[in-house]
């Protein structure tokens, strides 16, 4: 072989190698990247640290809301004329809500208890004046209730009332006086056969009376422009002496409702 001959085949024996060299290179290149790649079944996603979680909300599953009879039944424990006691919130029962709101914590109106305010009534544990009520007693037109209160400003008594229909024979509001009383039936002179049961008169013929029959006390106005209330609430305001000279507060505004 020629010299010349020898050079030619030297440097085709070097270009093969560098050829196979590449080739061995660039597999291993390729493999390699192939053995870092992650399946996409694979990814787990974490929470990251500047992610929001959304609110939990937690439900008093293992306290739940008392029943209606349940609440009626404290509302009568509480001494408030809410009727019968048998889960249906009637026109009795709203009475009774006012005045228990009157006389904790909120405004007097007649409406139907919230969820909250459900609790509320189940926890009370006494009932106090509101700042408005003077010693004596205390005629919320609102509510159709007599809270009558003593010296010591506790709460003696809440009865349920009946007072003047809206209108011209609406009850006057205002801070009155027992003037005069008949400690038995008396009939009415502006309205002859309307007999009252043991009546206390505050302002102008105007009085707090027991009627012909306790079913005349109705949970809305429905008098004359007298207060009626139930016999057996009369005989205990003239057996506690409740009389001439004691006051008779009449505030608040009827505002009719359904339920």
């Amino acid at each position: 072989m020629t010299p010349l001959r020898r050079i030619y085949v030297g440097l085709a024996l070097m270009a093969g190698a560098t050829l196979v060299i590449a080739i061995v290179g660039a597999a291993l290149v390729f493999f390699s990247a192939r053995s870092t790649e992650v399946s996409p079944s694979k990814v787990i996603a974490t929470p990251s640290s500047s992610m929001t979680s959304p609110p939990k909300i937690s439900y008093p599953l293992s306290n739940p809301l008392p029943s209606k009879m349940y609440v009626e039944d404290v509302l009568s424990a509480l001494g408030l004329p809410v009727g019968k006691v048998d889960g249906d919130y009637d026109v009795k029962t709203q009475r009774a809500l006012c005045a228990w709101r009157e006389l904790t914590y909120g405004e007097p109106t007649r409406a139907l208890p919230s969820d909250l305010e459900a609790m509320q009534i189940v926890s009370t544990k006494a009932l106090a004046p509101a700042a408005n009520q003077v010693v004596g007693l205390n005629v919320n037109i609102a509510c159709q209730t007599a809270t009558w209160v003593s010296a010591a400003h506790v709460v003696i008594g809440v009865f349920p009332v009946s007072s003047g229909q809206p209108g011209y024979l609406s009850t006057s509001v205002g801070l009155w006086k027992v003037e005069w009383q008949v400690p038995r039936w008396y009939e009415s002179i502006l309205y002859p056969e309307a007999m009252m049961y043991r009546p206390k008169f505050f302002h102008r013929g105007m009085a707090i009376h027991g009627s012909a029959t306790d079913a005349l006390v109705l949970p809305y106005p429905a008098s004359h422009g007298c207060v009626r209330m139930l016999h057996a609430d009369i005989d205990r305001l003239w057996d506690a002496g409740f009389g001439i000279g004691d006051a008779v507060n009449v505030y608040g505004e009827w505002i009719s409702n359904t339920l």
